[in-house]
């Protein structure tokens, strides 16, 4: 006989997530497109036989995914399609331990993209990786310092391994993290610290350097994650 102790309690479903799930599927469908606008809370709560309080978490959740856009006084409209996650995820965007495992997955995969990204990098992939950061040097002089450019540069890396799997994950893991830290913030000095990297990163691409590569993509992961440990 199986000892008891194999056997983990069931976490049960919570109502928000299935109406998250049934409206990302709606959009991932095509039956909603980018533009509509979704019933309101009342009307959404009649139609899903569900409380105003439920669809009103689905809408945070679906909001801070970015499928949907909350415009006060006009309703809540579809943004875009985007990669299918558990929206369970995304309830926990602003604890601490979530933001510092979606970092070890982003270590994780992001070392092996980094790797690809230096055998496989065209000349071409280097220029424009060296473009975006020539802009981000005049943007951070200027004082622009958001978090979209500095996560576009990974997503470069990533479409240099010519690999539309690993394209896709890091776009999704870099969605993640831009709407984890705009939920809890980040420090003043980690956008300067962050194009330091980057630099680094792509002398190391352009010196086809796969150990200098990943040591230097490590070290920028590791430095988020004093940024995370000291801001949360």
């Amino acid at each position: 006989m199986a000892h008891p102790s194999i056997f983990q309690p069931v976490r049960p479903r919570r109502i928000y997530e299935d109406i998250v799930r049934q409206i990302q599927g709606l959009i991932a469908e095509r039956q909603l497109q980018p533009g509509d606008r979704l019933p309101s809370e009342r009307e959404l709560a009649e139609l899903l036989s569900v409380s105003r309080a439920s669809v009103r978490e689905a809408l945070r959740v679906l909001s801070a995914m970015g499928l949907v856009e909350v415009r006060s006084g006009d309703g809540t409209f579809v943004r875009q399609a985007s990669a299918p996650v558990d929206p369970a995820v995304w309830g926990l965007l602003r604890e601490r331990e979530f933001l510092l495992d979606l970092l070890e997955a982003r270590r994780l995969v992001e070392e092996e993209v980094v790797a690809l990204a230096v055998h496989r990098a065209t000349q071409d992939d280097i220029d424009q990786m060296q473009d975006l950061l020539n802009r981000r040097e005049r943007e951070l002089a200027a004082g622009k310092h958001d978090l979209e450019t500095d996560l576009q540069f990974h997503q470069l890396v990533a479409e240099a391994t010519r690999n539309p799997v690993l394209v896709s994950l890091v776009r999704s893991l870099c969605e993640m993290w831009l709407r984890s830290r705009e939920a809890t913030g980040r420090a003043p000095t980690s956008p300067h610290k962050a194009q330091e990297f980057h630099q680094a990163i792509v002398e190391a691409i352009r010196m086809r350097n796969e150990p200098l590569a990943r040591g230097v993509l490590h070290r920028h992961m590791e430095d988020m994650r004093e940024d995370v440990e000291r801001s949360t």
